[in-house]
């Protein structure tokens, strides 16, 4: 599937691209999509995806947008700040209750840019710890940012 994939991608033939999406599900389709992505770097995987969310909003795709801007696209300027859009729209089509998605917007503290601040930081890995008190990566951020309120 990853030539055809990419293939499909880098031509733009988005319909296919769905066709595909739909037959194989989301596993193997993200697998492949974000392996395609750190081998070329194009633009044009994300595109594809921007197409899917239009068809289908779904969590999935979202985090899948987040992962391609964060790891392989992220030496493009914009990457980590686009990205921030895509943790959020997750968490409002989860209704706020995903633990993934909170740990996304977590990691977006810890990037050159520090797109969110030590403070959102600290609010997120308290909701985190909310849902899943032992969740290590909220601990964590906890430890390092606010070590006297832990």
């Amino acid at each position: 599937m990853d030539s055809r994939l990419e293939e499909l991608i880098l031509s733009m033939q988005v319909g296919e691209v769905k066709k595909l999406y739909d037959d194989v599900g989301y596993e193997a389709f993200s697998h492949e999509l974000f392996s395609i992505a750190f081998s070329n770097e194009s633009l044009t995987n994300y595109v594809v995806l921007v197409h899917l969310l239009h068809e289908d909003e779904s969590p999935e795709l979202h985090d899948l947008a987040f992962q391609v801007f964060t790891h392989p696209l992220c030496h493009i300027e914009g990457a980590y700040a686009s990205s921030l859009m895509h943790a959020k729209k997750s968490l409002d089509v989860n209704h706020s209750i995903d633990v993934r998605s909170l740990e996304n917007l977590l990691f977006l503290n810890t990037v050159p840019e520090k797109i969110v601040s030590d403070r959102d930081a600290v609010q997120i890995a308290k909701r985190i710890q909310t849902l899943e008190p032992d969740n290590e990566v909220a601990s964590l951020v906890l430890r390092l940012i606010a070590p006297e309120e832990d």
